[in-house]
This record gives C-alpha cells, sequence and structure tokens, in this order.
C-alpha cells in the first residue's frame, strides 16, 4: 500500500511519541509525515496509535510505517553541477552532551563524512547524507539530556534536531518561518 491510498481519516487520526521516557503528542499522521521528513522521526522511534494503543516502533506501526518506504525507482542525490556523482553538502551540527551517553557519538559522527571540530559542541560535517539521516545516526549515542541541532547549510538550510522540548521546538519553528 502506498501513502497516496490513506485517506484523510486515517492521517487525522492521533499517535504521542516516547522519547527517553517523554511522552509528547497528540499528533495527526499529517504532523508525523513532516516529522518523518524532517529527520525527527525515524522507523526505531516509539509511538502509540490513540491514547491506548501499544507502544510500538514508528515502521511497525500500519499507517506510520509506510512513512519509510522508498519508491522502488527513487533518484539519488546527483550534483548540481553535472548532474551526475552524488551530490555532497556542507552540515552545521551542534550538540549540548551534557551525559556521557554512549561515548560513541563523535566517533560516529566522524565516520559520516570529512569532519572538523569547531569546539566543545559545534562540529562542520562535508557528506552525502541528509540533515535527518545524520540525526537518526547520532540520536543512538544521545544520552537523555543531551541535545542535537543539525542545519543543511547547502540545501536550502534544512534543520532537524532532537532533544530540545517541545516549547523550543515550538521556537524553531516560528523563527524559521519569518518572512523578511
Amino acid at each position: 500500500m502506498s501513502l497516496a491510498t490513506f485517506t484523510n481519516e486515517a492521517l487525522s487520526a492521533e499517535w504521542r511519541i516516547n522519547v527517553s521516557g517523554q511522552v509528547y503528542g497528540p499528533y495527526t499522521g499529517h504532523q508525523l509525515k513532516a516529522f518523518v521528513d524532517e529527520g525527527r522521526v525515524a522507523p526505531h522511534s516509539i509511538v502509540q496509535a490513540g491514547e491506548r494503543g501499544p507502544w510500538i516502533t514508528a515502521i511497525d506501526d500500519p499507517v506510520l510505517g509506510q512513512f519509510f518506504v522508498k519508491p522502488l525507482f527513487e533518484k539519488p542525490l546527483q550534483s548540481e553541477d553535472t548532474g551526475a556523482g552524488p551530490q555532497f553538502a556542507n552540515i552545521i551540527i551542534i550538540a549540548d552532551l551534557k551525559s556521557f551517553g554512549t561515548g560513541l557519538f563523535e566517533p560516529t559522527l566522524m565516520k559520516l563524512g570529512d569532519a572538523l571540530r569547531l569546539n566543545s559542541q559545534t562540529w562542520l560535517l562535508r557528506t552525502e547524507r541528509t540533515a535527518g539521516t545524520i540525526r537518526n545516526e547520532l540520536v543512538p549515542h544521545l544520552g537523555k539530556t543531551d541535545s542535537l541541532f543539525v542545519v543543511d547549510a547547502s540545501r536550502g538550510g534544512r534543520s532537524t534536531w532532537f532533544n530540545l522540548g517541545p516549547e523550543t521546538d515550538a521556537k524553531i519553528r516560528k523563527v524559521w518561518r519569518r518572512a523578511g
């Protein structure tokens, strides 16, 4: 079943998200689709359909799981200059690492492409990956009190974040959408 076959009724249902024991929501399927596109919800994210459904991974939910299915003939990112080969991006990563997490945060980040640590909280990265993919690769190596902000400085300033809280989330969205 493709995403196009979902009715507005199915996507208007509500889900909750559990992030390190903190429950957020409810969110509609439309909102969660946007979160998936931004890389804020991953296949391994823990979700609950409705108020009483079981807590499962997003990819195991019959509706949300479809957000992670890639089209069979999806084209890889191509270089804007030549139309061939991978498209690289300059990424800015800001991480507030308050806990020890798994200790694999920086080693994992360094494996994602050419990286430079600017200071204790900021890295520059040159990679083929998207901001959302980078976020999803790094989140498993963060502790409960750590936070992450990733900005793609090459591809239209796309950004994604983790563990900043709903109030900060709303403020970021407001600032990013301001005109002029």
